[in-house]
């Protein structure tokens, strides 16, 4: 098969029969049979016909390889041709890669590429790569860049031909909400803003007071553009944020940019959603300014205020049409339209949430109850003057709910305004003594909603439910009580967030918005102290999951604004600016953090935290070229490990110790480095510690190399990597891929090299973090090397290739070519 197979370049053609089963019980067995037998002679002949070679078969589906893309795309339209008259319909993906070749076939990325590529199709469509597109002079269709399963970037794709087929069966290309209740009314209005974002209006903000609509309208007239936004509709909800700097940052981990808003949406067309902008709408500069640099994005906003920016077109969500409105009330509230429900709907206003909060009250009391009672109320707001009417009667609405609850009920509900971004049961009962039935009654009017394991409230009815705290008298202490919870849970989860740290960590991301809002008060209320304790255990979070910008921002405001105590607060929020600043590569913050944090802890006589600040410290200084910071590095990483076996914390005293291997042999001291990984790797395993074992393989398979035994270095980095892999720890993956790709080079497989160095950079691009030093000086080698066995074409085809591997595919290429 080897002998048979193309190799180099090559053009792969996956093909599908769409519906067999249909067909057979259309056909009948026999005629089935013909059918398909028919179908694989014409594919077969057309596919010979254009110097393809069978690789593989299975039931209906072929794999085909071809020497060419034009000869692939010839092969395949022929095909289609022939097959027209015919009852068999066959979907086709075609995607052109270097694959590697084994003895028992085709391995890598490309293959399942081209796979995920025809199941996303129908029947009687070919679907193209953008990689295939761009050797071949045939005209396509451009269908856009859609999400395939297990593909972690959007692949560009295109039709062969103009026939229109249904959306493609791709991962949707959009993160929008779906809404559990049905969507009444308001057609010409998505109509309207459809149009005006498909033809030429760059910002969109719809306005109106709050209840009116504007983001379940907003989300229903997004979903219609999901298939007119090539590179994707995306959600981001504002509503809990209060920090306008971190409305980009938001944008930007929703959609993925790694290194650059604005140079990540460049010239894709895309669409966002900004949802409950009011709270932060002086961001409208950044906005305005990503609008400018990004000629085919399309903003669409919801908010009770525009952002008063530049070629920003508004658009009043009105209330709804009298019809729409009482088909809303009746179909939440079980009941028949009748002359009362019409007069309700139209003293509510036709207000959505005005009517969907009066509907929960329809099972114990009639439409002509909530008239009469609703009637009082709203004639009482109606007769000032210094509202808006319709804010008047949404106020007038949520209020006239109120009143019906009984006392613990509201107690509750107003308790539960303490929280942003929702909370969880353990959360409301800790915080606002909550009681599940009581809860579960403010589910069941409306007030209160739930999703999965979290208790939210809209955020109009949170600002009234903060009036009614306000009033109690009980907020600071709710706000209190709300900050010393989180507080408990950052510090709980702190210890958590090394080893294996995906549960809390995920924990953590999920009450996000709450720790913000407990720092905010804390601030606020001037508890400096608790302030940066808080900050303090959140900064392993912010590290790992990216909000190294937020958590530096954090960090350093609540050290300025603390009285600089010596307290072990205070070097915990040192020791976490340090590791934000090394995480941005500002090594001249870093240090001084850190050497603060050693003073401090040495002052307080806290042998752990000495041992933790000197590793950083040690780290910080390791992390030069410079000779004297080198022996200085050597010397605090000494102590940290003498400090760490001293009170017993073994897994960070290997941690250390793999530190100064790593700067021992950056001082010429390879027998002490060698010796201090192997006697780390052996504890690492009597322990059980498997992030440990990854540091000193990965870091023992550089001396295989410089031995030449590169097949055992290969070895032990594939290790390392599925170690770090099933850790989560992206980061480490991609510097042990970096190293992959250096062993690979000097071995003399530059383009395998290349593809997994692409493959390392893609995924580091991902996490958002720049390279230590140490690895961006290895990786320049291994291009340097690269460069020296592959021209320029040939280096960045196959950095291209490498960009779309996922870490098995990159880790089973290595093993494969050594």
């Amino acid at each position: 098969m080897r002998r048979e197979l193309p190799t180099g370049t090559v053009t792969f053609l996956f093909t599908d029969v769409e519906g067999s089963t249909r067909l057979l019980h259309d056909l009948g067995v026999e005629a089935y049979a013909e059918a398909l037998a028919e179908h694989r002679r014409i594919l077969r002949d057309s596919f010979a016909a254009h110097r393809g070679v069978e690789v593989d078969t299975q039931g209906d589906a072929f794999f085909i390889a071809f020497p060419t893309a034009d000869g692939a795309v010839r092969a395949a339209a022929e095909a289609c041709e022939r097959l027209a008259s015919g009852r068999v319909r066959v979907r086709m993906g075609i995607h052109t890669g270097t694959p590697h070749l084994a003895e028992e076939g085709y391995v890598g990325a490309d293959v399942h590429r081209a796979a995920r590529i025809a199941a996303a199709g129908h029947g009687g469509q070919v679907l193209i790569s953008k990689e295939t597109r761009e050797l071949i002079e045939v005209e396509l269709m451009d269908l856009g860049e859609h999400r395939l399963k297990d593909f972690q970037a959007p692949i560009g794709i295109y039709q062969l031909g103009s026939e229109r087929f249904p959306p493609l069966k791709t991962i949707s290309n959009t993160n929008l909400p779906r809404p559990t209740s049905s969507f009444v009314g308001r057609e010409r209005e998505v109509e309207e803003i459809r149009s005006l974002l498909s033809d030429g209006v760059r910002l969109l903000t719809l306005t109106g007071p709050g209840g009116s609509g504007k983001t379940r309208l907003a989300i229903e007239a997004a979903a219609e553009l999901v298939p007119v936004f090539k590179a994707g509709v995306f959600w981001i909800g504002l509503s809990a944020l209060r920090d306008p700097a971190l409305v980009t940052e938001t944008i930007a981990q929703t959609i993925g940019a790694k290194d650059g808003l604005a140079e990540h949406i460049a010239d894709r067309e895309l669409l966002l959603l900004l949802d409950n902008l009011e709270q932060v709408v002086d961001a409208a500069p950044e906005i305005a300014s990503l609008i400018e640099a990004c000629p085919k994005l399309r903003l669409l906003s919801t908010s009770r205020e525009l952002m008063r920016v530049r070629g920003e077109v508004e658009y009043p969500v009105a209330p709804l049409a009298d019809r729409d409105a009482v088909e809303l009330f009746c179909s939440r509230a079980r009941a028949d339209p009748d002359a009362t429900v019409e007069q309700l709907c139209r003293a509510l206003d036709n207000l959505p949430l005005a009517l969907e909060l009066a509907a929960a009250r329809a099972s114990v009391l009639s439409p002509r109850q909530i008239l009469e009672r609703l009637s009082k109320r709203l004639d009482m707001l109606k007769g000032g003057r210094d509202a808006i009417p319709r804010q008047q009667t949404l106020r007038a609405t949520i209020e006239w709910s109120y009143d019906l609850l009984e006392d613990d009920e509201r107690r509750l509900f107003a308790r539960l305004a303490v929280f942003r971004g929702g909370c969880t049961l353990e959360a409301a009962e800790e915080v606002a003594e909550a009681d599940l039935d009581t809860l579960q009654s403010l589910v069941d009017k409306s007030l209160v909603r739930r999703r999965d394991d979290r208790y939210l409230m809209l955020e109009t009815i949170r600002e009234y439910a903060a009036e009614r705290l306000q009033r109690t008298g009980d907020g600071e202490e709710l706000r209190r009580r709300h900050a010393d919870h989180f507080l408990r849970l950052a510090e709980e989860a702190e210890p958590h967030l090394r080893g294996s740290p995906k549960e809390w960590a995920d924990r953590l991301d999920g009450e996000h918005d709450n720790i913000r809002s407990a720092l905010d008060s804390l601030e606020a209320s001037g508890d400096h102290e608790l302030a940066l304790r808080l900050a303090g255990a959140m900064a392993p979070f912010w590290y790992l999951r990216n909000h190294v910008v937020e958590g530096r921002r954090r960090l350093e405001s609540a050290l300025m604004r603390e009285q600089q105590q010596p307290t072990a607060a205070r070097a915990k929020g040192l020791i976490g600016a340090a590791t934000m600043a090394f995480g941005e590569a500002d090594l001249e913050s870093a240090r001084p953090h850190a050497q603060e944090a050693l003073a401090l802890y040495q002052e307080l006589g806290d042998r752990w935290g000495i041992a933790y600040s000197a590793m950083v410290l040690g780290n910080a200084f390791g992390e030069t070229q410079v000779a004297a910071d080198a022996v200085r590095a050597q010397q605090l990483l000494e102590e940290s490990v003498d400090a760490f076996r001293e009170v017993g914390d073994e897994e960070l005293e290997l941690r250390a110790a793999y530190n100064l291997a790593i700067v021992s042999g950056d001082l010429g001291e390879r027998d002490r480095e060698r010796a201090i990984l192997e006697d780390n790797l052996g504890r690492a395993r009597a322990l059980g510690l498997e992030r440990d074992q990854s540091m000193s393989l990965g870091a023992l398979a550089g001396f295989a190399r410089r031995d030449g035994r590169i097949e055992e270095a290969v070895s032990m980095l594939a290790q390392c990597i599925r170690i770090e892999r099933d850790l989560g720890d992206l980061a480490w993956t991609a510097n042990n891929l970096g190293r992959l790709a250096e062993a690979l080079a000097l071995a003399g497989k530059a383009a395998t090299a290349a593809r997994v160095l692409a493959c390392a950079q893609g995924l580091h691009e991902q996490v958002g973090l720049r390279w230590p030093q140490w690895a961006t000086g290895m990786n320049e080698e291994t291009r340097t090397a690269i460069r020296a066995q592959l021209d320029e074409a040939a280096f960045a085809d196959a950095s291209e290739q490498g960009r779309r591997l996922s870490i098995d595919e990159a880790v089973a290429l290595a093993l494969g070519s050594v």
